[in-house]
């Protein structure tokens, strides 16, 4: 599974609007991932971990609401320097951050193609 999982991250990083590309346990640990060539974290590794367990704390959350509201295909946050997405599967969550410019839904789809996520 991390083979596929990792063949998945390396296909997102070919887009050039990705910087990051990992699956997250349901722990918060990476399980596989990396930034994209030539992209320079705005955060350390420890800052890192602290937001990839605050991301899935949230999907756990959001998905007290499933029977009324439905299922989280994704949540994204745009931020000044970096967009994020999140993105709740069976057993991981994608966590992917883009450059700040991109067309947050479009980029969603995108992802979602490419990773083959169905639309909950």
């Amino acid at each position: 599974m991390p083979d596929e999982l990792s063949a998945k991250c390396e296909r997102l990083l070919k887009e050039p609007e990705i910087r990051f590309a990992g699956f997250l346990d349901m722990m918060g640990n990476l399980v596989v991932g990396s930034f994209r060539d030539n992209v320079k974290p705005l955060k350390n590794e420890d800052e890192r971990k602290k937001m990839f367990i605050e991301a899935v704390l949230r999907i756990r959350t959001r998905q007290d609401f499933n029977d009324n509201l439905g299922p989280v295909s994704y949540a994204a946050a745009r931020r000044k320097n970096v967009v994020t997405f999140t993105f709740p599967l069976k057993d991981n969550v994608l966590f992917v951050s883009a450059e700040p410019i991109v067309d947050i839904d479009k980029t969603a789809h995108k992802i979602m193609n490419i990773c083959s996520i169905e639309n909950n």
